[in-house]
């Protein structure tokens, strides 16, 4: 090699230098072939070659080699009499066999037959082609028995007998179908790629059979109709290979109606837990901009529908007018339950004293239907943001266009905690509905306190009804995790647009049977409660304890009292709340021998004296008295809070009422409340 530096391998063939990694040295009787092909002798210098030029002349010797045999061998086979050339293929046919198999199983009995009218025994069906065409015959002239095609006779191994056959022709559309052995092996490939891919499908929301309606409302929360109507408004997702637009926005409403984790929900649709993350994203983002706002909020609904499609004509007669309808809404704020976090002034601001846990806060606002308007927030659970500041604010900074949308005149229904945003709502000129508050030192609310709150619990009930029904989707009923707060408001409105969109209204009544009731009740509030006089004040009857004598409340007891049906009770406490807790009062307070301990007074023949102890606290109980005759019950008074009223009842009298006219008549009406303790 010339010069002193270092040394240089130039390859044989194409002269270029060679890297040690890639060269590879010619000398020995190995390669002797290799030098024969470069013409080179041993004595030249030139000992190395590159691995490619050297795999060229191994690929080029070893294609040479196998045309030598080939010829050698075909040379052979010609002048073999028995030898038959192979036919040529097409370059773009597809080799199958001539004849397919489909397994078939037996019948039953020792042989197999026709699957139409079982004539003829079979145990295959066998689909020939035609030897020469290289193609089926026609499904009517396959099936026959000896048909010809071309002059080439099909195997006689039809499935079907010729009456058969006629039933199949008399079934057919009118229109037929040609198959070669290549569409066939093509649509088994294709039966065989869709077995696969549903192999791998647990919960299919996308096939039309999979699910039937009731496992649509119990997965999701709506029927399968419903999810139909709701997968039309989704127009920013793409199918992808993981899953559908429908299993997108199943796993969502799984999510929120059961309440599982992602880890659960990846098990059950058989996905990734990342695919999971995924689907729940693009749903949730897809609902908040094509759904809701087409469901929920002041700007999806106009005042006069509203009034006219979702106001109870109850609310109307009790606190509203006649001549110029206002709007009645019912407002207040429900709880979402989460994880106490480590940021600590987010600790701080989530905390609610009364709950004593973490918590957020989002504002419910509905028609006295049930029908959600909005729902705003959610906000902290601090001091600082109590339902009166919460209020104030959403009006102050104009959230979705409030203070436009709510009109002077308009009614407001509010629970107490509302207390401190009233003369904010009076200036605006909004009326406020409230139960009245016990004053410091009273007992008990006066008859016209209590009459006026039954009049107002009668309409605000509904908006407690709504937030149980929020919680009926366990996600939000359960301690959302913290990484989840953002998207709480998100969750909790697509659950309230759901409700609007899918489900019937909870209060509704028919407009004569409301004007009735609501003419009923505004006369009773105007009543006062003779009994409680005549108990405090002429007879002393609730101290003078040596007149009352205890008796059980068997049938025996107080003959006289009435027996009433339960719709004349439900006339009594005007609603049914007091009349689903009668039966607790009841099993509670039946002694020993299955009877209520009640006390009489000889000197007074009508009214009878019962002790109900509280259900909320044990050292608590409460003295009833009960005015009656042979035909009614004419009056009553209860020592609660709520007991001096005259529209409706307490609890505690309508379940003395219940047992009394009603359940000690009809002995299994009170079986069913367990005692687990």
């Amino acid at each position: 090699m010339p010069g002193d530096g270092p040394k240089v391998y130039l390859c044989a063939s194409c002269g270029f230098r060679t890297k040690p990694e890639n060269r590879r040295f010619i000398t020995g009787p190995t390669y002797l072939d290799y030098r024969k092909y470069l013409r080179v002798t041993d004595a030249e210098i030139a000992p190395c070659t590159c691995l490619n030029c050297y795999s060229k002349f191994y690929r080029k010797r070893k294609r040479e080699h196998e045309c030598n045999e080939s010829s050698c061998s075909q040379g052979e086979d010609e002048n073999d009499p028995e030898y038959e050339p192979p036919p040529k293929m097409g370059k773009d046919e597809l080799k199958s066999p001539k004849v397919i198999q489909l397994n078939l199983q037996s019948t039953g009995r020792s042989h197999s037959s026709c699957c139409v009218c079982k004539k003829r025994d079979v145990k295959f069906i066998t689909l020939t082609a035609c030897a020469r065409h290289n193609a089926f015959i026609d499904s009517e002239v396959l099936l026959l028995a000896g048909a010809r095609c071309c002059s080439h006779h099909v195997n006689n191994d039809g499935n079907l007998c010729l009456d058969a056959l006629q039933k199949l022709k008399d079934m057919n559309t009118g229109t037929e179908t040609m198959f070669n052995k290549t569409g066939i092996a093509s649509l088994i490939k294709e039966i065989r790629s869709i077995a696969k891919v549903n192999e791998k499908c647990r919960l299919d929301f996308d096939s039309s059979e999979g699910l039937s309606s009731s496992d649509y409302e119990i997965l999701l929360g709506i029927g399968k109709e419903d999810f139909n109507d709701l997968v039309s408004h989704v127009k920013g997702i793409r199918d992808t290979k993981n899953r559908s637009v429908r299993t997108c926005i199943a796993i969502l409403l799984v999510k929120l109606r059961t309440g599982m984790s992602n880890r659960l929900l990846s098990t059950i649709f058989n996905m990734e837990k990342t695919s999971i993350r995924r689907a729940i994203k693009a749903a949730r983002e897809e609902m908040e901009v094509n759904f809701i706002p087409h469901c929920l909020g002041f700007q999806h609904i106009s005042r006069e529908k509203i009034i006219e499609e979702h106001t109870r004509p109850l609310a109307q007669e009790l606190f509203g007018s006649t001549l110029n309808k206002p709007v009645i809404l019912v407002i207040d704020g429900t709880y979402i339950y989460i994880q106490k976090s480590n940021n600590f002034q987010f600790q701080r601001k989530s905390y609610s004293m009364h709950k004593n846990r973490p918590l957020v806060k989002p504002m419910i606002i509905v028609s006295t239907s049930g029908y959600i308007v909005s729902v705003l927030g959610p906000y902290h659970a601090n001091q600082k943001n109590n339902d009166a500041n919460i209020l104030i604010h959403n009006i102050l900074t104009n959230m979705e266009d409030i203070k436009h949308w709510i009109k002077e005149d308009d009614v407001l229904i509010v629970d107490r905690g509302f207390r401190d945003a009233v003369d904010f709502l009076e200036d605006m000129g909004v009326k406020t509905e409230m139960p009245a508050f016990l004053k410091k030192g009273q007992k008990q609310h006066t008859v016209e306190e209590a009459n006026s709150s039954r009049l107002v619990t009668k309409i605000r009930w509904v908006v407690e009804s709504v937030n149980g029904r929020l919680k009926l989707w366990k996600y939000l009923q359960n301690v959302v995790p913290n990484t989840q707060i953002p998207y709480i408001g998100c969750y909790v409105r697509l659950v309230a647009a759901l409700c609007n969109k899918y489900k019937v209204p909870i209060s509704v009544g028919e407009h004569q049977d409301d004007q009735s009731l609501a003419a009923k009740m505004k006369f009773l509030a105007t009543q006062r409660n003779n009994l409680q006089e005549r108990v405090i004040r002429e007879e002393g009857l609730h101290r003078n304890v040596k007149a009352w004598k205890k008796m059980d409340a068997s049938k025996e007891c107080v003959p006289n009292f009435p027996k009433l049906c339960e719709e004349e009770l439900r006339n009594i406490t005007v609603g049914v709340y007091q009349l689903k807790l009668a039966k607790s009062y009841t099993v509670e307070h039946l002694n020993d021998d299955g009877d209520y301990m009640i006390t009489i007074n000889d000197d007074i023949s009508d009214i009878l004296r019962v002790r109900i102890q509280s259900r909320h606290m044990t050292s608590k109980t409460y003295m009833l008295w009960i005015e009656y005759n042979h035909i009614c019950i004419k009056s009553w008074y209860c020592q609660c809070k709520a007991g001096a009223r005259v529209v409706g009842a307490c609890a505690h009298i309508s379940s003395v009422l219940w047992y009394l006219c009603f359940a000690r008549h009809n002995s299994e009406t009170v079986n069913g409340v367990q005692d687990w303790s």
